[in-house]
């Protein structure tokens, strides 16, 4: 079925390259085209439509999937994104620039909502006819990636509860050096156990869950906690200084991005407000985590293994912002 769709579009390509397309966008205008070849952007403009909208109309629903990439004519869009109970706005999308990327990239539903600010102008073109230039065009598929990937970071890092506290230039730094990782369904990014502290992880897309092994029987597993889209992962290492006391597995495919634990310390020593916000986010999982396994091993037993693994504050006072 793949194969023939695939066929079906490179006849109509094919059909298309000799007649003029009807709309007049090109590369110059949007810089995410300029790797396609001349054939590849030609039958995209052959095929898109425009689209004309009020002001506040939401053009993606945070859920939904994406069934069309979106190209920016003009006016204003922003992208809000729920995390918890609150809704963030997160960044804004001007004319030239492109959306609806992910849902296409990923199969899965829109990680933000994106909606109109004033009367705004699009070109839409279908998903599929994307998605099957991104298999034969690697340019173009690694440009729209590291596009994604990048607005799920800022995304991530604009709603998480510890990193809003830091000044909006250095999450563009954090951004800017950040590494992206990806794990299957079923894999582990953290053991239980494992000194290899050098990262924390943002999540910026899928789930996990964090759990430890039941100290009566090796066979069992106390499951504590779930992460999900702007979550933070093995921050606790940074604070204490120990082994990660959980093991944290992908529940569903996991893109997250990478955050060097050295820019970590930095950050913690020149910004007071994150060095508090990240303190109070390890107490909080500690205390957590106590609670899902005193009555299991017993009440000085947790606290061994949890909570009294966490320095007075005093010992790692952020200095003074300068």
């Amino acid at each position: 079925m793949q194969a023939a769709q695939a066929a079906s579009i490179l006849s109509a390509m094919e059909t298309k390259f000799d007649e003029e397309p009807t709309l007049d966008f090109d590369n110059r205008e949007f810089s995410a085209l300029a790797v396609l070849f001349p054939d590849e952007l030609h039958y995209l403009r052959s095929i898109a439509s425009v689209l004309e909208l009020a002001a506040d109309v939401p053009v993606i629903t945070e859920g939904q999937q994406a069934r069309e990439l979106y190209l920016v004519k003009d006016g204003l869009l922003m992208v809000n994104k729920r995390h918890g109970d609150e809704i963030f706005e997160v960044g804004s999308i001007t004319p030239g620039e492109i959306f609806g990327e992910a849902s296409i990239l990923y199969e899965a539903p829109a990680g933000a909502e994106v909606r109109t600010t004033e009367p705004t102008v699009l070109y839409t073109i279908p998903a599929a006819e994307v998605a099957e230039i991104l298999k034969t065009n690697e340019r173009f598929q690694r440009s729209l990636s590291q596009l994604a990937e990048r607005r799920s970071a800022a995304s991530a890092l604009a709603v998480n509860p510890v990193f809003t506290t830091l000044p909006q230039a250095v999450r563009e730094i954090a951004l800017y050096n950040g590494r992206f990782l990806s794990i299957n369904e079923g894999e582990t990014l953290i053991r239980e156990g494992d000194t290899d502290t050098r990262f924390m992880y943002l999540v910026l897309g899928g789930e996990a869950e964090a759990s430890m092994q039941h100290p009566k029987d090796p066979g069992k597993r106390i499951v504590f906690a779930r992460v999900s889209s702007g979550d933070e992962v093995g921050e606790i290492s940074v604070i204490t200084g120990k082994a990660h006391v959980a093991t944290v597995t992908a529940l569903t495919p996991l893109r997250l991005m990478m955050i060097n634990n050295d820019s970590v310390e930095a950050w913690r020593k020149r910004h007071s407000d994150f060095g508090y916000a990240l303190y109070a986010c390890v107490q909080r999982k500690l205390q957590h985590s106590l609670e899902a396994i005193r009555n299991i091993i017993g009440e000085d037993v947790a606290k061994a293994m949890t909570t009294d693994t966490l320095p007075p504050l005093k010992d790692k006072h952020p200095e003074k912002n300068v």
